[in-house]
């Protein structure tokens, strides 16, 4: 097991739209990436466009995920559920089994107010 100051560590805002990546891999906690999720398209059916929007989520999740695979520890935070899911997708991929993973419900947060959130829980 790593030393608390060698291990690495992110904070995911993560909502339906998009997730901001946010790491101190320069020394300050800084915004890394910026994923956005696929756009929703029209659909012939409901059941057509659910199982669209299903795969769409599972592409998104996929994508992010494969941001985290050095890290550590991971906060994922943000408004909704889609912290919830994500955490339960890396729970199912045993690449993510040594990691822990910490879920918080928030309100819309402006960059710098994200910044204070990860610097803050991980000190």
């Amino acid at each position: 097991m790593k030393p608390h100051d060698q291990k690495q560590f992110a904070g995911v805002w993560v909502d339906h739209q998009k997730a901001i990546i946010i790491t101190k891999d320069t020394g300050e906690y800084a915004i890394k990436e910026k994923i956005e999720a696929p756009a929703n398209f029209e659909a012939e059916s409901e059941a057509h466009l659910n199982n669209a929007k299903h795969a769409d989520l599972l592409s998104y999740f996929k994508s992010l995920s494969g941001h985290l695979h050095q890290y550590d520890q991971v906060l994922l935070f943000g408004t909704g559920k889609a912290q919830e899911q994500f955490r339960n997708y890396l729970n199912d991929d045993s690449k993510f089994r040594d990691m822990k993973i910490t879920v918080e419900n928030t309100q819309h947060l402006t960059d710098p107010q994200m910044l204070a959130k990860v610097r803050d829980f991980f000190h």
